[in-house]
């Protein structure tokens, strides 16, 4: 945990350097939401498959304007992530993973009277928490996933004064199976739908 705090520290140090230096105008904010999160498996045994498991998310940002149209955002958020096993049509097992995620994100803002609808992407890091195994066969076990996660972010979102409500989609870039003999590559894919409030 403490090489977790370290780490996330650095990126907000490194990124709020640049933007304190040049007096920039830093916004914040914090959100809460719910996803929906299953994983991609490249090589699946016959007859097996994955479904997704429902979970949550909760955190903040610190960020600046650029122009009108553009918003860079320093994000930090716990996750959870996971799916179950299915065989035959069956729930035979599950993973549960915990995350604090800590994503750069880019919102292209579009300037209407009413309502600000935007888009968003960017690439993110997680680092693994926690981590529960159910029922699994003994190949799979907690220390099969990597510690650390690479990810990018896409979304879109609808404002209402300082009130926000967004939908985002997050995939990993590369396996997140710490098993070099395994023949199958596994990657997180998650939705999720938030409300958030911002100054």
């Amino acid at each position: 945990m403490r090489r977790i705090l370290l780490s996330a520290g650095l990126i907000i140090a490194a990124t709020l350097a640049p933007l304190s230096a040049g007096h920039a105008q830093l916004t914040f904010g914090g959100f809460a939401g719910v996803n929906s999160s299953n994983v991609d498996v490249s090589n699946p045994e016959l007859g097996e498959s994955t479904s997704s498991r429902i979970g949550g998310m909760f955190g903040g940002w610190i960020g600046t304007h650029l122009g009108r149209l553009f918003t860079v955002r320093l994000e930090g958020y716990w996750t959870r992530k996971g799916a179950d096993q299915v065989e035959s049509g069956n729930t035979v097992g599950s993973v549960q993973l915990d995350y604090i995620e800590v994503p750069l994100i880019l919102r292209v803002n579009i300037p209407l009277v009413v309502v600000k609808p935007a888009i968003y992407a960017g690439p993110a890091i997680s680092f693994k928490t926690s981590c529960a195994v159910e029922d699994l066969d003994d190949s799979v076990s907690c220390d099969s996933f990597k510690s650390t996660d690479f990810s990018g972010i896409v979304g879109a979102g609808i404002g209402f004064g300082p009130i926000t409500l967004d939908v985002q989609y997050d995939f990993s870039f590369s396996n997140i199976l710490d098993e070099p003999s395994s023949p199958s590559e596994v990657k997180n894919q998650t939705w999720t739908v938030r409300a958030a409030f911002g100054i």
